[in-house]
């Protein structure tokens, strides 16, 4: 199975997929989650990423037992075969673009990596070391200083719970020259939803489905 890039998806006017962690009823984070993200045929797989005590490890919340959780270069090892396969590394503190990168480096990953989450203010740096960011917005914030944002730091997404979505702003948004990135959309009806609007990217723990009603509603 060919995989585009996301570059190649959004050329073609589609909804790029981003399988989750923990995507396919796997372990979130897990070596198991990425294998399935991979054989899902998704243009991005998402982790969360944190250092622990000195390690790169893929984890949400900080381990009980560090030695447990799959470290960022295990996770890389398996990524960089995998042709076009992007990954949005979700930073769950601050200060950690240039270990990141770093590490990338060594497996040639820098210009697959997209960043969200404690990294807002850092989309020129992800930049400078070859990535990119999307700015991570919660519930409670308001979409119109989302934009005043990328307008100010050429941001093209705005990375959201799938709640805050509505096909009026997501007009808004397409029309000011920018696109949502939904997180965390597992239900049918809004995987449905969000690809007739053609939401910019789709993020869920159920990537095959999504490819599939891609296929059906988008014709790719």
């Amino acid at each position: 199975m060919k995989r585009y890039s996301p570059t190649e998806v959004w050329a073609l006017g589609k909804t790029v997929i981003t399988a989750h962690s923990g995507c396919e009823e796997t372990a979130p984070n897990s070596i198991e989650h990425i294998n399935a993200a991979i054989a899902s045929g998704a243009e991005i797989i998402e982790v969360d990423v944190r250092d622990v005590d000195g390690v790169l490890r893929l984890s949400h919340d900080v381990p009980e037992a560090p030695e447990s959780c799959v470290t960022l270069r295990e996770c890389f090892a398996l990524v960089a075969p995998a042709e076009n396969l992007h990954m949005n590394i979700d930073v769950k503190t601050e200060g950690l673009l240039e270990p990141v990168m770093a590490l990338a480096k060594e497996f040639d990953l820098c210009q697959r990596i997209i960043f969200t989450g404690a990294c807002n203010e850092d989309r020129a740096l992800a930049i400078s070391l070859g990535g990119d960011m999307w700015r991570s917005m919660w519930p409670g914030q308001e979409i119109a200083d989302g934009i005043a944002a990328n307008k100010k730091d050429g941001n093209p997404f705005l990375n959201v719970a799938y709640c805050m979505i509505t096909e009026e702003n997501n007009k808004a948004l397409c029309e000011a020259g920018y696109g949502f990135s939904a997180w965390t959309v597992d239900k049918e009806y809004f995987l449905r939803l969000f690809l007739k609007m053609g939401v910019s990217n789709i993020t869920t723990r159920r990537p095959v489905l999504a490819m599939k009603l891609r296929k059906e509603i988008q014709g790719f």
